[in-house]
Order: structure tokens, then C-alpha cells, then sequence
């Protein structure tokens, strides 16, 4: 039997719209692939839907003085008139928040418990005495002990670090500004590390691409159980415990499932297992990076432990969006609402853009004069002018794409159309590797053959009539190709050119008669793109903008982080002078209890010994440490990590995979770097 498809896009969260960071990493790529499925005439279903629980979710509506299905109910609208406008279709969209996910979520934690996998636990948790209650994770702030940095119970806020509330330094309560109380309490764990070796196959046997796989390796050599409840009310309710809701990483990936099932019982060809022995289904997750190994390692582990479910075949996963440079930031307003956007320009010029500027696993940046650019001097330049010169002559002419027998053909027109046939194969194999900017440099190639050959031909200057049919028929095989290769990309103006040309969407030139040809592409014009910059960006031009006041005075101290394209500012030299490196030993390394990230090290500095903390756990192990030489800062104010003194800092570099910075010659312990 044929394969089925299912693409689903990561769950939008219901805390504001889409900006373009979000549309460029998820929703535009899996709407391209599944319109370019369905023009191959596959199987192909595309499930979405919106994640409506979670601790920021009851912030903001106690913030606004309302219910938390107030605040979900208007972002889900909201999130869903701008995928609208950027062209996304869906077979099933949903929320998190309704009958059938709860059900079906509770369904799911029932199997994995039955099958051995759920088990309690007692921890410590930060409780504050005033507001007497558990805090989650995010009702705790304060400093990051890696950067001094502002911190959330979840992460650095500065540095990017994945943090646990108890790792901070001076936490608060977000409600009431008490210092919280670390107080034991009982939750429910999901035994993710039983299943490594599952995950290790798993990993190995998919098709997600390799930097997928290698990230994914690096955590499930080091996988720990999972805290899957939170002592809030807001969410799916743990089975017989009314105390405390479900994660919400546990229970939002399993709306995937939920929301196939709105479509009735074809969701079993898709996801049961035993309805699918006999044929291929593929499930394919299109994501930001930022969760890329939830759905790598975490999300086929709870399939994996349910067991009743097939597993995902590949994850795509789409790299961050800075804008102009700088990264976004909806706190400090630095961003660009969807609904902004398609006030002044076409979806399709932003579909465009964003896939033909990088690969869609690498970083990228929103440059608005570069967005002009681009759209005037690839897609209207090249791909514009071609179609546009065809149909008009075409049309001027004939008054129809002339039919010709391809016998006649010169050598030069059969070259071109064979040009078609091996830009068919490039094209898909890019398509289905998800390579979408090679795809569309394969049709940007293809219409600069058009227009070269155009150019050579010099139809104008033809006399003879069956000549000129048989270069005009070639020019439109060539627009009828670029018309149906870049539909997934561009649909809205693709079918305008396919109406002109009184075609369908497929590659057959018919012969039909031409509409009067217009203008499809239209160049964007400097004047707009400066008033569109001026009303879009016109107060964020401050990197001050709107900071963040920390309620306990713990400001961010450190202003000089390049993050994900952020300009950083300069410091002198006597700044940097103000700063001990020297090259340190290993001696001894251990983990530190209750944290997932932290390693105790005791480092060798020439005339002395250190004690220090540093984030790498699952990074190194803690015997691949010992005698190796790093670089230490030295003159580092002592902070407690866990309860852990660190009398400095480690420098390592990376974000997924990090590395610790060692020098290149074998240097002396304790030589100074300068």
C-alpha cells in the first residue's frame, strides 16, 4: 500500500500571536511540505493546534484579572487568524484545553503507569510561607549563577541556560517578593531512564537528520526520570490525584494524537499501531530548535513507554530568527507580529523569503532591506520577468501557449526542456530532505535558463511562425514548470499566474486560450520599506528598551552577551584587563546532588586549589575530566550553586554540545592568559 503522511507542527502556546520567528521555523515549512505532498498525489493529513496550560498562562491571566480560558481563548483566535493569513492549511486544528485532549491525555498517563513507567517521589521544592503554596518554576526568580544575569525558575533570561528553580541565586516569589523555602513534597515521575536503550535503537533507525541524531545521543547517554506534575490547578489533572496537573511537556506533545482523533477513526491509520502493518506511515514533526529534544528524546520515550503508538520518522527542526541583527524579544518589544506583516506585504513574499534565505536548520536574520532585495532581485528580476515576458508575447501573439509537435524541436529547445526534467529531480529530492532553500535555487536556476533563452532566441525578431510557436511553446513549458514547482512555497501567487495562463496545477501545457496578462510580481518599492520600518520598529531602537526590573534588585550586572546575533556592547581594555584567566587542572570531579546540569570540579592553579561548579553534566562524564587542563576564571566572586561554593568560572563554548575551552600547547597550571 501507498505511505501516509502526518506533518505536525509544534503546538503554538497561547500567551500572544505569531511573530516571524515562529512562522519561518514551523508553520511555513510544514504547510510547504504538505501542499508539495499533495501535489504528488500522496496521503498526506496536517495536525496543529495550540498548547493552552502551563504556569505563564495563569501569570498573565492573575496579571489581567482574569480566567486562564480568557487569556487561551484569545491567543488561540488569534494564532489562528494569523496562520490563516500566511496561507497554513490544516486538516485538524485544536486545543489542549477541550474534552477530547484531557481524555485522551489521562488515557495516555493511565498506559504508561500500567505499564511501570509513572512512580512517586519525594523532592524538595521552593514553598513560599506567604502566599502559602508550592511555587512552579516559574514563580520563582532571581540572578543565574552561571552569569549574574536576571533568572526565571527555568532559565537564564541573559545567558540562554536551562536552569532549576533551586540552582538560583536569592530567589524570590514572583507574587510577593518572600524568599522561598526549599520544603519536600511528593510528585510523580515519568522512568525515562529505563528506556535508553530504546531511545539509543530508536535514534539510530529513524530518518531525522544528523545533527538531530547527534543531539539527541548527547542527552540519552545521560538521561534522567522526569518530575511530569505540578502542584497547580491549571491543566489535565493527574488520574487520582486532585492536588496536581500534568507537565505540560508530558501531556501537550500527546494533543498530536488528540487532535488526529477530531478527524474520527482514520486517526488510526496514522498512529495505532496494529492498523498499520500494512502500509508505511510516516510522521514527521516540524519544530523550532528550542525543542528539539523534547521531540527527539522526551516525546518517543512516552510513545515508546505507552507502546501503543507509532513513533515519529523525522523531526525538522527550524533555527532561531533575529531581526535586524538583534535577537527577538517579546518583553523588550524587539519583533515582528504576523498580523503586522501582511498589512503591507503579500504572504507569499514572506514565504519566500524566509525559506530562501538560509537552510532551514541554521540561524537567520530578518533584515527588512534585505527582505527588499531579495524579493526584487531573485523573485521579480528573474521569476517575474520571465513568466511576464512569456505570457505577454504568448498572449500578443497567439493569444494562447501555441501547441507544437515536440518532434521539431530544435537542439537548443530540447535542451531546455530537459533542463526541466533534471530540475524536477533536484527539486524533489531537496523536497523531500526538507533542503526548501535548495528547492527553490533549483527554480530560480530553472527561470534564469527561461530568461537567457529568451534572450537568445530574440522572439521579437522571428519571422517565420511555426519557429516562433515553437519557442513560445517552450518558454511555456518552462513557466507552467516554475508555476506548479514553486506552489508549495508561494500558493496565492502561483494560482494567479496558473489563472492567467487558463491552466491547472500540474505540468501539462494545454493550449488554452491566455487572459490579458498582468503583473504578478510586483517590486517592492524603497519608500514602502522605509514607512514600514519606521511604523514597525519605530520603538524598538533602544536595546534599553522595556528591561525587565528584577523585584529583589537583582539586576543584570552583565550587558555584554552576544546572543543568538545580539550586538553586544563594547567594553575597554581596562575592562578585560580586570579579568584572572589562567590555565587549570583537573584533579577531582563529581556530580552535584539534586541538579541535572552541574558537576563538582577541585582544579589544580599553580599556587593553589579550587573548588569549582560548572553546568557541562551530560556533556562529560565526570572520569573523561580528570587531568585534563582548561581555561578558569579566577577572580570571580564565590556564589553557592545547589548549596555547592564555586570559587570560579570554567569557560566552555557551545550551546547544544558544549566544550570546554582548553589552551592549544601543554602550558604550565596556573600561566596567566592575557
Amino acid at each position: 500500500m501507498s505511505k501516509k503522511y502526518l506533518l505536525t507542527t509544534a503546538l503554538a502556546y497561547t500567551n500572544g500571536p505569531l511573530h516571524l520567528g515562529h512562522a519561518r521555523s514551523t508553520y511555513i515549512p510544514a504547510d510547504i511540505m504538505k501542499k508539495y505532498l499533495k501535489l504528488k498525489g500522496k496521503d498526506v493529513i496536517h495536525i496543529g493546534g495550540t498548547d493552552n496550560h502551563g504556569v505563564p498562562i495563569t501569570l498573565t491571566a492573575e496579571k489581567e484579572g482574569v480566567k486562564p480560558e480568557d487569556i487561551v481563548n484569545k491567543y488561540h483566535n488569534e494564532i489562528k487568524r494569523d496562520l490563516d493569513n500566511l496561507n497554513v492549511e490544516f486538516d485538524s486544528y485544536g486545543k489542549t484545553h477541550s474534552d477530547i485532549h484531557i481524555q485522551n491525555a489521562q488515557e495516555f498517563y493511565k498506559k504508561l503507569k500500567e505499564n511501570g513507567y509513572i512512580y512517586e517521589k519525594e523532592i524538595e521544592q521552593f514553598y513560599c510561607p506567604d502566599c502559602d503554596k508550592f511555587l512552579a518554576d516559574r514563580y520563582v526568580e532571581g540572578s543565574c549563577p552561571f552569569c549574574e544575569g536576571e533568572a526565571r525558575g527555568d532559565h537564564c533570561e541573559v545567558c540562554g541556560r536551562h536552569l532549576e528553580p533551586i540552582e538560583l541565586v536569592n530567589p524570590y516569589c514572583i507574587i510577593c517578593n518572600t524568599t522561598p523555602q526549599l520544603k519536600k513534597t511528593t510528585h510523580y515521575f515519568f522512568k525515562l531512564s529505563a528506556l535508553s536503550d530504546n531511545l539509543d535503537n530508536y535514534v539510530k533507525n529513524s530518518n531525522m537528520p544528523d545533527h538531530i541524531k547527534n543531539m539527541a545521543y548527547s542527552w540519552i547517554r545521560e538521561l534522567h526520570d522526569w518530575d511530569i506534575s505540578r502542584g497547580i490547578k491549571w491543566g489535565v489533572p493527574i488520574p487520582d490525584d486532585e492536588n496536581q496537573v500534568m507537565y505540560v511537556w508530558l501531556e501537550a506533545p500527546i494533543g498530536y494524537i488528540s487532535f488526529t482523533k477530531q478527524l474520527g477513526d482514520v486517526w488510526k491509520d496514522y498512529w495505532l499501531k496494529n492498523n498499520t502493518e500494512n502500509h508505511n506511515t510516516k510522521i514527521w514533526h516540524f519544530i523550532g530548535k528550542d525543542i528539539t529534544v523534547h521531540h527527539a528524546v522526551f516525546w518517543p520515550g512516552m510513545l515508546l513507554g505507552n507502546g501503543e503508538y507509532n513513533l515519529p520518522d523525522s523531526v525538522f527542526s527550524g533555527g532561531y530568527l533575529t531581526l535586524e541583527g538583534k535577537k527577538m524579544s517579546t518583553s523588550k518589544k524587539w519583533v515582528v507580529w504576523v498580523d503586522d506583516f501582511i498589512k503591507y506585504f503579500d504572504s507569499d513574499y514572506l514565504r519566500y523569503f524566509l525559506m530562501a534565505n538560509a537552510p532551514l536548520n541554521r540561524d537567520c536574520d530578518f533584515s527588512f532591506d534585505e527582505f527588499q532585495k531579495r524579493i526584487n532581485t531573485e523573485l521579480i528580476a528573474i521569476i517575474g520577468n520571465f513568466t511576464h515576458r512569456a505570457l505577454v508575447f504568448s498572449h500578443r501573439k497567439f493569444g494562447a501557449i501555441p501547441i507544437v509537435d515536440k518532434k521539431d524541436l530544435k537542439e537548443e529547445d530540447l535542451a531546455l526542456l530537459n533542463k526541466c526534467s533534471e530540475t524536477i529531480e533536484k527539486y524533489n529530492k531537496n523536497m523531500m530532505d526538507c533542503n526548501l532553500k535548495d528547492a527553490l535555487v533549483d527554480i530560480i536556476h530553472l527561470a534564469k535558463e527561461g530568461n537567457n533563452y529568451f534572450q537568445k532566441m530574440e522572439p521579437w525578431t522571428v519571422k517565420e511562425e511555426n519557429r516562433l510557436k515553437e519557442i513560445m511553446f517552450v518558454c511555456g513549458v518552462i513557466t507552467k514548470h516554475i508555476a506548479y514547482l514553486l506552489y508549495p512555497f508561494m500558493p496565492n501567487k502561483t494560482n494567479e499566474l496558473l489563472d492567467l495562463m487558463n491552466e491547472k496545477m500540474d505540468l501539462d501545457v494545454r493550449g488554452n486560450e491566455l487572459k490579458k496578462p498582468k503583473v504578478v510580481f510586483s517590486k517592492i518599492e524603497r519608500d514602502t520599506i522605509e514607512m514600514v520600518k519606521e511604523k514597525l520598529l519605530k520603538s524598538e531602537n533602544s536595546k534599553n528598551t522595556n528591561k525587565k526590573k528584577n523585584k529583589k534588585n537583582n539586576k543584570n550586572k552583565n550587558k555584554n552577551k552576544n546572543k543568538n546575533g545580539e550586538k553586544m556592547e563594547l567594553i575597554g581594555i581596562d575592562d578585560f584587563a580586570k579579568i584572572e584567566l589562567k590555565v587549570a587542572q583537573i584533579l577531582e570531579a563529581e556530580e552535584v546532588p539534586k541538579s541535572k546540569k552541574l558537576l563538582k570540579l577541585i582544579v589544580d592553579i599553580g599556587d593553589e586549589k579550587r573548588q569549582v561548579v560548572a553546568g557541562i553534566k551530560g556533556h562529560y562524564t565526570p572520569e573523561e575530566l580528570i587531568g585534563k587542563k582548561i581555561v578558569l576564571v579566577c577572580n570571580l566572586k564565590p556564589a553557592k550553586l545547589c548549596g555547592v561554593e564555586s570559587q570560579g568560572m570554567v569557560l566552555a563554548a557551545g550551546d547544544e554540545v558544549v566544550a570546554l575551552l582548553s589552551p592549544e600547547k601543554d602550558l604550565p597550571v596556573g600561566s596567566n592568559i592575557c
